[in-house]
């Protein structure tokens, strides 16, 4: 008790001086995130203090750890950088890998959820189906700076861009790993990589043999899900899956049920073959769909003008089918070829948008020497779409085909034992600016076998979608003088260019005693051509009826600037089976508008949407009698352009394996406060919702 009073004491010290550096409503929402952020503290320390003293009187069987080892997890192979396999710990790159194991003991439920675990990674919740989710900054409903990939297939609307993260439903029992790079990965992976790369990377269908079946239900959710895997003959392998899952509404600003709540259906295949020794060959595919509420601000009619709140009905729709073959040449050399269709048939704010993509990608890695490594490739890429009008959203022309053709080389030169140097490029042709280059250069030097020290630089960009160049959003409406109403629109413009970032990045990686792993990355970041709402000169117009005069806004290219910023993250395994993790990052945004640039408040709300500071610690406790207990505290600093206080966050899982194949779980989210706000758009129409406190139990079953 006097550890948590000591703790609780030194905290509110810091909070204080928090506390009288802002004024105002600000210093009254950060008090209160303060003494949030003091109880969760004070009541995260007992946990841990009262389960570790537990755990050491215990007499515990050895081997039975249930964490990675940090020898392990700096020996992960990783893909997501160089598009080839590399090891982790001598990556030149800020990435982060979210294992299995950690998957099942963080008591997530949604891919959202995982990835607050990420340092230097935004995730805020806005609704009970939308996320607020990007790297390094520009948060956003719909954020444009951050490529989702899934088996390497984008999952990036090519219309709105952005991610719609409610469906994007992987069964979390299927994934084997997630890689998350914060920073470009243009080079590889091309535009819009331009703040990070998300990649899901699912398990073989060797490594899910069997059935699995999962059930859980608690105080604000439901989820189900069926599966098995077997074999067809000697060379391949499948498994099948179907599952349900249904969330309660969230609450409004007064603590009411939000009109939020929704449900999905999802159900998928995967099949691994060997083809020969040579060979290999994947093929999977999945199907979606569901039902979902929102509560919108929106333009509803001009007679009379009228902007309303209401409830509005979503209908996600999406499926997919994927191929990969793989051949090995030699112990030097290899390809693989990857063809995928993807489709879409989504209804949000009255706008129905169906589109299809296919794709084709090829890529080949070569050893040239004992010095030089080689990865090339190439890929081609065809959209169409039709986005038919909502309330207030519409398109001109409704539907649109667009082709992105890409070619990309990286070298890896080893320049001594210790030293390596990666150069290469990206050169894409894309629909709307031509083409573009996206070349970087990075260096990783190990000077001994436990640390790594990394640098570089990149260059990437964020091309232009339908929204920018097409799009026209009834924004107001109000009468005006004389009883002419007025409407107020922003409209897309064809001339819209890419946004440019040249990233400068610096990192180091040590194991600077037994048990303890730091991962430290710095960066700097210069961006221009960022997107601005520009006024334009009022005109009269007749459609929509009645006559009326219009307000135009214009997207633009009129701002520029510079972020930095810095995070750390750190692993302990205090023993053998306690296991902590911790991170802390820290972000400042200086955005300005060109001296041509009119916009009143792109600047301002860009650089306000991220927080300043996040930190997060997380302890994996494994106890006798098969007990797992863990556990999370999250803190996130204040969001002053959308005026969203800071907060804290408790998460709690226990788990009794009750056999080798039968788990049963209890899961505790948002446990110090009853509700709080993490994000509010002002750019989207959707009205948030409060996260609330939570717990539900789920039980697993594999045989």
């Amino acid at each position: 008790m006097k550890f948590s009073r000591y703790l609780e004491t030194r905290v509110s010290v810091i909070c204080a001086v928090k506390v009288l550096d802002n004024t105002g409503p600000a210093r009254h929402g950060t008090f209160r995130a303060c003494r949030w952020f003091t109880r969760g503290a004070a009541l995260f320390s007992l946990g841990l203090v009262a389960l570790a003293t537990t755990a050491w009187a215990q007499t515990l069987p050895p081997g039975d750890l249930s964490t990675v080892s940090l020898e392990e997890l700096m020996n992960i192979r990783v893909t997501s950088v160089s598009r080839k396999e590399q090891k982790l710990s001598k990556v030149a790159a800020a990435i982060y890998v979210i294992t299995q194991e950690d998957i099942r003991r963080s008591g997530a439920t949604t891919i959202p959820d995982l990835l607050r675990m990420v340092p230097g990674l935004d995730v805020a919740q806005v609704d009970a189906n939308a996320w607020a989710i990007s790297s390094r900054g520009f948060n956003d409903q719909i954020a444009n700076k951050l490529l989702v990939l899934i088996d390497g297939r984008s999952v990036y609307d090519p219309s709105f861009s952005g991610v719609f993260w409610d469906e994007q439903n992987v069964p979390l029992e299927d994934i084997g790993r997630i890689e998350v790079i914060r920073g470009p990965g243009a080079t590889v992976w091309g535009a819009n990589a331009v703040n990070g790369v998300i990649n899901i990377i699912t398990k073989s269908s060797k490594d899910t043999q069997g059935g699995l079946l999962t059930a859980g239900a608690g105080s604000s959710e439901a989820h189900g899900l069926i599966q098995y895997g077997g074999k067809m003959g000697r060379k391949a392998t499948y498994r099948i899956f179907g599952g349900y899952d249904n969330y309660n509404q969230l609450v409004d600003e007064v603590g009411q049920p939000a009109a939020d709540g929704w449900h999905l259906t999802h159900g998928g295949f995967r099949s691994d073959w060997d083809l020969s020794g040579r060979d290999a060959l994947t093929v999977e595919g999945d199907i979606i769909t569901g039902r979902e509420r929102q509560t919108l601000t929106s333009f509803v009619s001009l007679d009379p003008p009228l902007v309303g709140t209401f409830s509005d009905a979503i209908r996600p729709g999406a499926g997919d089918i994927l191929g990969r073959w793989s051949h090995t040449f030699s112990g030097r050399s290899d390809m693989a070829l990857q063809v995928y269709f993807d489709g879409v048939n989504r209804t949000s704010s009255g706008v129905r948008q169906l589109w299809h993509t296919f794709d084709l990608d090829f890529q080949h890695h070569l050893a040239l020497g004992s010095r030089q490594d080689v990865v090339w490739g190439f890929e081609y890429r065809h959209t169409s779409d039709n986005i038919l009008p909502g309330y207030a959203i519409s398109l001109d022309p409704s539907s649109r085909s667009e082709n992105l053709s890409s070619a990309f080389a990286q070298d890896e030169f080893k320049l001594a034992d210790s030293l390596r140097l990666t150069i290469g490029s990206k050169l894409e042709h894309n629909t709307y600016t031509g083409f573009e280059v996206e070349p970087s250069v990075r260096l990783a030097w190990s000077p001994a076998e436990r640390q790594t020290l990394w640098a570089a630089v990149s260059r990437a960009i964020r091309q232009p979608s339908r929204t920018d160049v097409d799009i026209r959003v009834n924004v107001d409406a109000f009468p005006g003088p004389g009883g002419v109403n007025i409407l107020v629109s922003t409209f897309g413009n064809p001339n819209f260019k890419s946004e440019e970032l040249l990233a400068y990045e610096l990192g180091y990686r040590v194991e600077p005693i037994n048990r303890v792993s730091l991962d430290l990355a710095t960066f700097y970041n210069v961006y221009q051509d960022l997107r601005t709402v520009e006024p334009g000169a009022p005109s009269f117009e007749f459609t929509p009826l009645p006559p009326h005069v219009l307000v135009p806004q214009m997207f633009g290219n009129g701002m520029h600037g510079r972020t930095y910023g810095a995070e750390v993250s750190a692993d302990w395994n205090v023993m053998n089976r306690w296991k902590l993790t911790g991170s802390y990052s820290w972000l400042n945004m200086r955005l300005q508008l060109d001296p041509s640039s009119l916009d009143v408040s792109g600047a301002t709300a860009a650089a306000g949407n991220s927080p300043r500071n996040q930190f997060q610690v997380r302890s994996y406790l494994t106890l006798p009698w098969g007990v797992d207990f863990d556990s999370s505290l999250y803190y996130v600093d204040r969001l002053p352009a959308l005026n969203t206080p800071a907060y804290a966050r408790v998460d709690a899982r226990l788990a009794w394996h009750a056999t080798e194949s039968i788990e049963l779980s209890v899961v505790g989210q948002n446990l110090l406060d009853e509700r709080h706000f993490e994000f509010n758009d002002n750019v989207e129409q959707t009205d948030p919702s409060q996260a609330k406190r939570s717990v539900y139990g789920k039980i697993s079953w594999r045989f």
